[in-house]
């Protein structure tokens, strides 16, 4: 932080950090700065987001308190920043790094900030302006009409700011900020439940009654202020939904299409433009989480089911508005189902799959006739599995029904796949015409992309489930079960490579099978028992394994003690990530020590006559300190990726 906002805030921020929760005036005494400076510093970390504030209504007494999570978020600023652009493009990203540079800003102040971003830039790029239309070799016209093109430029330039906004504030990037954000969950439930008691029970709550009506209040009102905020998204995403779809059908002229689009949802930001956004990180990590699912699939399928499973995440990230569930505050998702989550539907997911990707790549061919079993590859599973061990295992046993016999979405024999349109006789490639007008004609595109769904529904890894049969099958992703294999995943990579495979094998017979005797242990492992108690106590040492002592009689004796022992996820978990967050903490000193270190050559490097031209208007000694600075700084950067990637996958997906 003291390299981004410099000393100032940083020193505020770790004093709040390790004192908690202060006045200005104890941040003055402690950090030895005047209350006019803190006050100074705390107006920055607000504007950028960093710190609570909550006003007493006694005392009239400002108490503030840091936030962690926003200052981590800053390691993952240029992951955003990639996202962004590769999923909604060079206009966005640049709005996006605005806001997060300003730390939260109005519709009116980011679209005057993007436009003046433009001008700054060149007009052509490739011998193509940045409207689409090419004015090489100056081909202008006099007489006044390169005014007109000029004004032109600049009516482009802000349609396809506001086009670029309303998509990031429907995808829930960009949010628009409230009052209750800026107090902690602690803070605004407290506040909640005082008004709640001073209106209602003065005296006091009684009874089971009485309890059972404060926690709904409680939980109603903070779903209020989780909603209250989502007015403007919703106004975009329908118009973009519905109303930007249709007359893109309707109309053949796409320019045409296009403009009207504009000028709705240009009309809906204008009544909004006093409107506050800021960065919505809750949102960017699901979005990172399904880049990392995407990833994971094509490293272990293949790329077309990957860029499928990419579709399929995507249009269910829409119904998504975090990873995990606020526990503390106690809202959940609207759209999520305690029993299946939210889902899609294949007709869903086939409107919105590039029309660029072969779906027929990466299919199996079939050599005889009825070598698929159709009731096992359609069958439904309406509810998720449960975790047991490290293995993901279902509540019903084998040959038992997946769900209830008045289940209305199982499909016992499979005919609802033969309904649909998908499937020719005896393999062939024949597709079958539905009558009804009004369902889609099961093509043979879809047909190949449903068949990348169900390769991802059969696979251990239970990348999705198969959980209805409307508009051609319901799909779903249970991101409990998943990221807990990815976890396991992740951390047996960690273990083998810091202990090898004989203690990853020793790590994973403890958590399947719990306590372990020392004794039986060498035998299951197939190890002899010297090396495992060496391999033990090593892991032991470094808080991945723990033991417990039982003495058969109170001599306490080590001949008379049984030692067992056993794999503890949640500490293990948890002592991994301290020591990511130690590594990365040592990465950016190191970083920090090499920038003061090369403070001279850098110094000279950012002046603005050099940037861009280092290598012509640096010394010949000086820049080569300078890459070698530069190479310096990628491999750390890189490496705080990296660490970053353990955390996410640990803590936030």
């Amino acid at each position: 932080m003291l390299v981004l906002y410099g000393q100032l805030p940083s020193r505020i921020f770790a004093d709040l950090l390790t004192r908690g929760r202060s006045t200005v005036a104890q941040l003055a005494q402690h950090t030895s700065l005047n209350q006019r400076q803190v006050r100074h510093g705390i107006a920055v970390l607000i504007q950028l987001n960093l710190i609570f504030h909550f006003t007493d209504q006694d005392s009239g007494i400002t108490y503030y308190d840091a936030n962690p999570h926003a200052a981590y978020n800053l390691v993952r600023t240029g992951k955003i920043l990639d996202m962004v652009r590769e999923k909604y493009g060079s206009d966005a990203y640049t709005l996006v790094n605005e806001v997060l540079i300003q730390g939260h800003t109005k519709i009116s102040d980011l679209i005057a900030a993007f436009k003046k971003v433009r001008i700054a830039e060149p007009h052509t790029v490739n011998g193509v302006s940045q409207n689409g239309h090419h004015h090489s070799n100056g081909n202008g016209v006099s007489n006044g009409t390169s005014d007109i093109k000029v004004r032109d430029e600049d009516v482009d330039t802000e349609d396809q700011a506001y086009d670029s906004l309303s998509q990031l504030i429907a995808a829930g990037i960009l949010e628009p900020l409230t009052l209750a954000m800026y107090q902690s969950p602690q803070d605004l439930r407290s506040t909640i439940e005082q008004d709640f008691l001073a209106n209602h029970y003065p005296t006091g709550i009684r009874g089971a009654k009485q309890t059972a009506e404060f926690d709904k209040y409680v939980r109603e009102k903070l779903r209020e202020f989780h909603l209250e905020n989502t007015k403007l998204k919703n106004d975009l995403e329908f118009e973009l939904e519905n109303g930007a779809g249709s007359k893109r059908r309707k109309l053949t002229n796409g320019d045409t299409a296009n403009t009207l689009t504009n000028d709705r949802v240009k009309s809906i930001l204008l009544e909004n433009r006093d409107t506050v956004l800021r960065v919505n990180y809750d949102k960017c990590v699901v979005e990172l989480r399904n880049l990392k699912l995407e990833r994971y699939v094509e490293d272990l399928i293949g790329d077309t089911t990957a860029k499928v499973y990419a579709t399929l995440l995507d249009v269910l990230s829409r119904k998504i508005s975090r990873c995990q569930v606020d526990r503390l505050i106690e809202v959940e998702d609207e759209n999520d189902d305690a029993s299946t989550g939210p889902r899609v539907t294949a007709q869903e997911i086939f409107e919105h799959l590039n029309p660029s990707i072969d779906v027929s790549v990466g299919l199996g061919m079939l050599h005889e006739d009825g070598a698929i079993d159709i009731r096992h590859a359609e069958k439904i599973r309406r509810f998720p599995p449960q975790l047991k061990g490290s293995t993901l295992k279902e509540t019903l046993q084998e040959g038992e029904e997946i769900v209830e016999s008045d289940d209305e979405d199982y499909d016992p024999s499979g005919e609802a796949a033969a309904n649909f349109g998908l499937y020719g006789q005896n393999g062939s490639d024949e597709i079958k015409m539905q009558a009804d007008d009004s369902v889609p004609i099961g093509t043979k595109r879809l047909h190949q992309m449903r068949q990348h769904l169900l390769i991802l529904a059969e696979s251990k890894e239970g990348f999705l489930r198969h959980c209805g049969s409307r508009d051609f099958g319901e799909w779903t992703v249970d991101f409990e079960p998943l990221m807990q294999h990815l976890k396991f995943l992740e951390l047996d990579t960690l273990i083998e490579n810091r202990f090898g495979r004989r203690g990853l094998r020793l790590t994973r017979i403890l958590r399947e099978k719990g306590k372990i005797d020392d004794k039986t242990l060498p035998s299951l492992a197939l190890m002899k028992k010297p090396d495992v108690h060496v391999k033990m106590a090593e892991m032991e040492m470094a808080g991945f394994l723990d033991v417990q002592e039982v003495p058969r009689d109170n001599n306490r004796a080590a001949a008379r003690t049984i030692f067992f022992w056993f794999f503890d996820l949640e500490r293990t978990l948890q002592r991994t990530l301290d020591n990511t967050y130690k590594s990365m903490v040592r990465c950016l000193q190191r970083l920090d020590v090499e920038r003061r270190k090369k403070a001279s050559v850098l110094s000279v490097a950012e002046r603005k006559d050099v940037q861009g031209m280092e290598e012509e208007k640096l010394r010949g000694d000086i820049y080569n300190e300078y890459v070698q600075f530069l190479d310096l700084e990628k491999k750390l950067l890189g490496q705080i990726g990296k660490l970053d990637d353990i955390v996410a996958v640990f803590r936030d997906f």
